[in-house]
């Protein structure tokens, strides 16, 4: 009988969540830039599919895009099966298929009803921070159910977000492993490698990259500081829905891409966002059905500048379609730049206060949305389009609305708010 030996030899580190993932079903793994994670995932699936007494044993590593996921494992996948007999590859779906039956496919995040429908036994999620929040409830969850499959999430913190949330909860979770990786105690990056890196880095990226810090800002973060100066003086808390004052809602339009909505609630001077809802693939008069029901006491209804384009099919515009659905007094944002619109938003979030539990999603959105920075030209690029870009352009628009329209709401209570510090659980009339 034939050996066969995959030229791959663990870390202690990567030794360990090999032999966690024996006892533990779930796992978050927080490892620091450079730590070997990927190669990790890639060896244990392969393990896994030669091993497994499953039949049929499907493995998938999920990536937040199609071309990250292809860069980050394909090369490793094939690297490390080429030495087993029968190995064929799928390089358009990039799928290995093993001799035993056992499959591992890699997939992008950026499309998450691409994976709906199949069945999983081990699932690594790489990266999960930059990960749209449907892609485990709603995906990767009960495509595990029925088979009992695992599922391990790695990554490296960037910022309190989706994948922050998961290590939070995940702790007190008997089902989940934890664990956190960070350089200064692996050994894994040699020490005048890592004082490099920190004079030609920020602090903020460098104790995030190499530290695994949460609390440092995501790298190039439009928002994040607003975000957690926010969080520091409570206005990142509850605050709900009070039907005694009027609800201006603003939209993001899309139409293969997604529709974001943001309810908000204007006292004084004082914006608070309550409620927030997202959608795709859908038609106006859904939306308008949707805040039919949720008994919301509309006084404008704020779309960006593009309602105004006329449909070829039948010559009419978006905004004369919303209009007739009852959406009205019907306002459109005036065409600023994206730039302009940041800078908007920016002062305008200061002085918001954001219901939690409600606006999760926007929250979310908010924190990740972010400019890629350029080696060569040493500057930040424009903000990424990602998922987060949908929430964070319903913000501009709500921002450069509340700049150039009238949209100030409930007049009677400027004697109680007149400043921009305004707290408005202190005021209840």
């Amino acid at each position: 009988m034939k050996v066969i030996k995959i030229p791959y030899t663990p870390r202690p580190q990567q030794l360990e969540l090999h032999n966690k993932l024996k006892e533990y079903r779930f796992a978050v793994c927080v490892m620091h830039r450079r730590g070997g994670k990927t190669v990790w995932a890639v060896n244990h699936l392969i393990k896994e599919a030669l091993t497994s007494e499953k039949k049929n044993f499907r493995g998938a590593i999920f990536a937040p895009t199609r071309v990250q996921v292809k860069l980050l494992a394909w090369d490793y996948l094939k690297e490390f099966t080429r030495q087993i007999p029968g190995m064929k590859y799928n390089e358009t779906e990039l799928r290995a298929d093993f001799p035993n039956r056992s499959r591992i496919t890699l997939f992008g995040a950026e499309n998450p009803d691409s994976a709906r429908g199949q069945y999983f036994d081990f699932v690594v999620c790489d990266e999960y921070a930059q990960m749209d929040s449907r892609m485990f409830p709603e995906i990767i969850r009960p495509a595990v159910a029925d088979r009992l499959g695992k599922v391990c999430f790695i990554g490296t913190p960037q910022g309190m977000n989706l994948f922050y949330d998961l290590f939070e909860e995940a702790k007190g979770n008997k089902e989940w492993y934890t664990c956190m990786f960070k350089a200064s105690e692996t050994g894994l990056v040699p020490k005048g490698e890592l004082e490099s890196a920190r004079k030609l880095m920020t602090e903020d990226q460098y104790m995030q990259e190499f530290e695994c810090s949460w609390t440092a800002n995501i790298s190039g973060s439009v928002y994040g500081k607003i975000i957690q100066k926010m969080e520091e003086e409570k206005k990142i808390s509850h605050f709900p829905y009070d039907p005694g004052y009027e609800t201006t809602v603003f939209f993001d339009l899309g139409l293969s891409d997604q529709t974001c909505l943001l309810f908000t609630q204007q006292i004084g001077r004082a914006l608070i966002v309550f409620d927030c809802y997202n959608n795709s693939n859908q038609s106006l008069d859904h939306y308008a059905d949707y805040i039919k029901k949720t008994g919301y006491n509309i006084k404008n209804y704020v779309f960006p500048h593009d309602i105004e384009q006329r449909e070829l099919s039948t010559g009419h515009s978006r905004k004369e379609y919303a209009y007739s659905m009852g959406m009205r007094p019907l306002r459109v944002c005036p065409k600023l730049s994206i730039e302009d619109g940041i800078h908007a938003g920016q002062i305008l979030l200061a002085k918001s206060y954001i219901d939690r539990a409600n606006c999760k999603k926007f929250l979310d959105a908010m924190k990740w949305y972010h400019r890629k920075w350029l080696d060569k030209q040493r500057v930040f690029s424009k903000p990424v389009h990602d998922h987060s870009s949908h929430y964070a352009d319903a913000w501009r628009v709500c921002a450069v609305a509340y700049q150039e329209l009238d949209l100030n709401q409930n007049r009677r209570l400027e004697k109680f708010a007149t400043g921009t510090n305004y707290n408005p659980l202190e005021v209840r009339i």
